[in-house]
């Protein structure tokens, strides 16, 4: 099948833009200071809003610009290049909230998406739990009740992004805990922050501290029809609404992990085209330089992956016989973009040497961050598992 994956004129507009901001306000002073303090960077956030990057692909009668996801995926991968953590964290601040935008009742979109594109609030998607991590297709332990006129909702949910900065948490929950199998009985509810949800920052995490990660507690929360996503037709249909969100954040991911591992590169050919060291520049030696060019050729490869990742999974929307391989290549460059990423920052680390391993150069802070591109969207085991199913077909991939 042909692909152009050449960049319209408004996308390198788009892309060049973005670039521009980032490289100006995504400074490092900045991202160690928040680094350092373990906050959100509210203010980068907001100024990313006013400029019109937060929420782009929503509908502009909610505050988006009703753009493809590959402008999406254009500002993301410069934020992340520019500094990988912090680019992230500002792109995670709406985690969740695209269920709203793409299975939400027009009230729920009304309500909620103006003031996420604004940068008023933040956002959270609650799947893990403490007892099933990546397991989603279980029996949840968080539980929503029918108690008339509504609901009520008990649980928690683990290793949640956002959690102690959203104002909403898209959540799944299990409604109907006798069903089988038992993800035909889970619901997608919006759970606004008030009596009843509590939350906890996990302390101890080995990086990317801009970006909060905590636990979320619902106690006897209530909850109308009007909560579920997608209103009470979408009760016990949570569950495809997930994996629909999850596909796209796998892809996230992948386009954030390429652009780290990119910028890793950059560093450090940079730096190896200024230190001397035994009377000439280290990229001189032979060894290092081929470790560059290696690194470079793969990075190129994840690239043109990244875009047919892209384009496979835009046209999938609207052609159904394409997700199999939508799904497949996403899975495909999430697993390999992260696996690339700890590569590169390793190889970052290397080119510092010494220097590397100290946090005045803050080559560490950017390892620390790469290595939970591996974990968060599904570990790379989950990855090679869905690629598997497709590739060799449930029957055999099961028996895993």
């Amino acid at each position: 099948m042909p692909v152009d994956f050449e960049l319209t004129e408004a996308q390198k507009i788009l892309r060049n833009s973005a670039r521009e901001f980032a490289t100006k306000e995504f400074t490092r002073e900045k991202a160690v200071e928040w680094e350092r303090r373990g906050e959100f960077p509210w203010e980068l956030y907001r100024k990313c809003a006013r400029q019109g990057y937060i929420g782009m692909a929503w509908p502009q009668e909610y505050g988006g610009q009703g753009t493809g996801l590959i402008e999406t995926m254009l500002v993301a991968y410069e934020f992340s290049k520019a500094d990988p953590g912090l680019g992230s964290a500002i792109m995670a601040g709406t985690f969740g909230s695209d269920i709203i935008a793409y299975f939400g009742t027009p009230e729920q979109k009304a309500k909620w998406l103006p003031r996420i594109v604004s940068g008023e609030i933040t956002s959270s998607g609650c799947f893990s739990e403490p007892g099933g991590g990546s397991d989603i297709a279980r029996v949840l332990d968080t539980r929503a009740v029918k108690t008339e006129p509504g609901w009520t909702i008990n649980g928690s949910k683990l290793f949640i992004t956002n959690a102690t900065t959203a104002t909403i948490f898209v959540t799944l929950v299990q409604t109907d805990p006798k069903s089988r199998p038992p993800y035909l009985g889970q619901t997608e509810f919006i759970i606004e922050r008030g009596p009843g949800v509590d939350t906890t920052l996990m302390k101890g995490k080995m990086g990317w501290h801009t970006s909060p990660t905590g636990e979320v507690y619902f106690t006897d929360v209530r909850a109308s029809d009007a909560d579920i996503v997608g209103g009470a037709a979408c009760i016990n249909k949570g569950f495809p609404i997930a994996l629909a969100f999850l596909d796209i954040g796998r892809l996230a991911v992948g386009n954030m992990s390429i652009a780290t591992a990119e910028a890793a590169l950059d560093r450090a050919v940079a730096y190896a085209k200024e230190r001397e060291a035994f009377g000439r520049k280290i990229a001189a030696f032979q060894a290092l330089a081929f470790r560059l060019v290696e690194m470079a050729t793969e990075v190129e490869l994840a690239k043109s992956l990244l875009l047919r990742a892209i384009w496979l999974t835009e046209r999938a929307r609207k052609d159904r016989a394409l997700q199999p391989e939508s799904i497949k290549v996403a899975s495909m460059c999430k697993w390999y973009g992260a696996k690339l990423a700890v590569a590169s920052c390793d190889l970052l680390v290397d080119v510092f040497g010494g220097n590397g391993y100290f946090s005045e150069e803050d080559v560490s802070r950017w390892y620390t961050f790469a290595k939970q591109l591996e974990l968060i969207e599904g570990t790379k085991e989950v990855q090679k598992n869905a690629i598997a199913r497709i590739m060799l077909g449930d029957e055999i991939a099961r028996r895993f």
